[in-house]
């Protein structure tokens, strides 16, 4: 038995299922997130799972961005679509999902691949579990309940309203740390390299899963090193076998750059872009994550809708961020500590409550502000980690932190599962009360919001006849993750925008004259326009407008109030050309000929 198993190892008279008894809580997983997904399976195509004032509309649009660029085999790496009329490099966030679903793209479009992706990741979530609780304890009925309570986790579904597909990769997480410890029980070369692959992808799919996965592979190395030191204070020596786990370590790691250095290179290659079209650095990082996204202690333990921080109420935002582990996957986790098997969970317990105490941010946060002794804040062991660590300081979401800690907590209850089908209580009762318990807490009795809302790609059908040009869609004043929603047209009509991805109003709108000016327009509480407008000013701003490319201007008149409407569209008719009008839209095109001032 390898020295990386020591306080990890099988327990004895185990005996491994058929693979049916596994295709069964495959199934399992199947329909849960079949349950998961449904809303959308009317209109796959067309509906997105994700609340529409949120990131799913960014997230479709880049599955296309990528889809399109390896058509035209190109790498995904810059942009000319968004941030008009310069572009930028974009290293798409979720370019992994959108590759694994590279099919059904091309088949079905942006929007099918999108909710195939949130699909499988609930399945992988379910199996990664299973498959890492299952190498741990053998017990079939512990890993059934690890697996569901991790698949079914109030953070997944959050992040699945929030429309943030590679925060949904916890599976390829989960299914890393279950090939370390595969590996690790027989570390020949074949599972050194396929663990060190997995974790490369689990990396790929989401840079801060390959990160937690770091730490439960540092954990198992120190119980490694206490053992090898033991050992050799034990027998004068080091360990013979020694020698070789270090050369399957460095094989592993190979297999892991192999994988993802690639990726990683290119990824931050486009955030360090001097036309970047996302960034960050980390003075942003650090002031959204103590101003924006800050995590509440109670909102870990507290039922019901309490959201940390509450977005809505604090910034007229729809995202929601849930961090409740569930005390239907709480008490029975700990309950370990009362069983045979306390001394294998103990490792597990430590890790999971350092990820619970990552989870809390840089600050101490507690029932809606900032607990404070003497002048300043209560600091917390990630303030430390932001301000030593590189890779920290671009952690702008602490609260993630609570994916390993649910996922610790998973493995746990596997081995509570196995101490009491062991004393006799039938698996069947067992597994159904608890995964009963956890489904129902999680899906209506946490702050996660289920069904899930979707938001419907059904764009207009007068994008299809934009084309030679630029877009601007209006309102510019909306919300900045609601005006992600003009991304959607893009899919039909392929014609550069110039907002970026959940950026402010694009500075070169402020830089016209004739855009600065509607948004003036726009942000004006008169009802009217002014007597007299700035007709050389309008001028000069739409004919480098024009020489810059842009060609239609697209006003969404259900965004707009009545009167403001009203005055937009009056501006508009006096200063470029309407082509189409229903109740929906209005569509006006800038022709390079410049309007006669005085018409004005």
């Amino acid at each position: 038995m390898s020295l990386l198993t020591r306080g990890g190892n099988v327990p004895r008279g185990a005996v491994a299922p058929g693979w049916s008894r596994h295709l069964g809580a495959l199934m399992l997983f199947v329909l849960v997130a079949l349950w998961v997904v449904w809303p959308v399976m009317k209109a796959p195509t067309e509906l997105a799972l994700g609340h529409p004032g949120n990131d799913v509309w960014n997230h479709v649009w880049g599955y296309m961005y990528v889809a399109d660029k390896l058509l035209s085999a190109e790498l995904p790496i810059h942009s000319d679509l968004v941030s008009w009329p310069a572009g930028g490099s974009l290293w798409f966030i979720d370019s992994f999902g959108a590759l694994l679903t590279l099919p059904l793209n091309w088949a079905f479009g942006p929007v099918l691949a999108y909710n195939a992706y949130v699909f499988l990741a609930f399945v992988i979530a379910g199996v990664g579990a299973y498959g890492l609780a299952w190498v741990l304890t053998r017990s079939l009925s512990g890993a059934l309940v690890a697996g569901l309570a991790f698949q079914t986790a109030p953070h997944l579904l959050a992040q699945t309203y929030n429309g943030i597909s590679e925060t949904l990769s916890v599976g390829w997480f989960a299914l890393s740390v279950a090939g370390f410890h595969w590996a690790s029980a027989d570390p020949t070369r074949r599972r050194v390299l396929v663990a060190g692959a997995m974790w490369g992808v689990c990396a790929v799919a989401n840079w801060y899963y390959g990160m937690f996965a770091g730490f439960f592979l540092l954990a198992s190395m120190i119980t490694w090193g206490r053992r090898a030191v033991q050992l050799r204070r034990r027998d004068g020596h080091w360990p013979p076998v020694m020698g070789q786990h270090i050369r399957r370590l460095i094989e592993g790691g190979l297999a892991l750059l192999v994988v993802s250095v690639g990726p990683f290179l290119l990824f931050m290659a486009s955030m360090h872009a001097d036309d970047a079209v996302v960034t960050r650095d980390p003075g942003f990082v650090y002031h959204t994550l103590v101003l924006h996204n800050m995590t509440d202690l109670v909102a870990l333990f507290h039922p019901g809708k309490f959201y940390s921080p509450d977005l809505k109420s604090l910034m007229d935002e729809d995202l929601i961020v849930v961090v409740y582990l569930g005390h239907a996957l709480l008490w029975p986790a700990l309950w370990v500590f009362f069983t045979p098997y306390h001394r294998l969970a103990r490792q597990w317990a430590v890790l999971g409550f350092l990820f619970f105490v990552m989870t809390l941010g840089a600050f101490l946060y507690v029932d809606g502000d900032y607990v404070s002794v003497g002048e300043g804040w209560v600091p917390l062991p990630f303030l430390a980690f932001f301000k030593w660590f590189p890779l920290f300081s671009r952690i702008s979401h602490a609260y993630r932190f609570a994916i390993p800690a649910t996922l610790v907590l998973a493995v746990m209850v596997a081995w509570t599962v196995r101490h009491l089908v062991e004393r006799g209580r039938p698996a069947w009762l067992v597994v159904g009360v608890l995964c009963t318990l956890r489904i129902g807490e999680s899906f209506w009795g946490s702050a996660a919001v289920f069904p899930v809302p979707v938001a419907d790609f059904a764009v207009h059908p007068i994008y299809s006849q934009l084309d030679d040009g630029a877009v601007l869609d209006l309102p510019v004043s909306l919300p900045v993750l609601a005006r992600s929603q003009y991304n959607a047209p893009q899919i039909i009509h392929k014609q550069p925008i110039p907002y970026g991805l959940n950026d402010p109003s694009p500075l070169f709108l402020y830089l016209n004259r004739y855009t600065r000016y509607l948004i003036e327009l726009e942000r004006s509480p008169v009802d009217t326009l002014p007597p007299t407008l700035p007709a050389a000013d309008l001028a000069l701003g739409r004919t480098v407008l024009v020489d810059s490319g842009m060609r239609w201007i697209v006003v969404h008149r259900e965004l707009y109030p009545d009167r403001l409407r009203t005055k937009i569209e009056r501006f508009l008719d006096m200063t470029a050309t309407p082509v189409f009008a229903d109740s929906d839209v209005r569509v006006y095109r800038l022709d390079p000929e410049v309007a006669d001032a005085q018409s004005m």
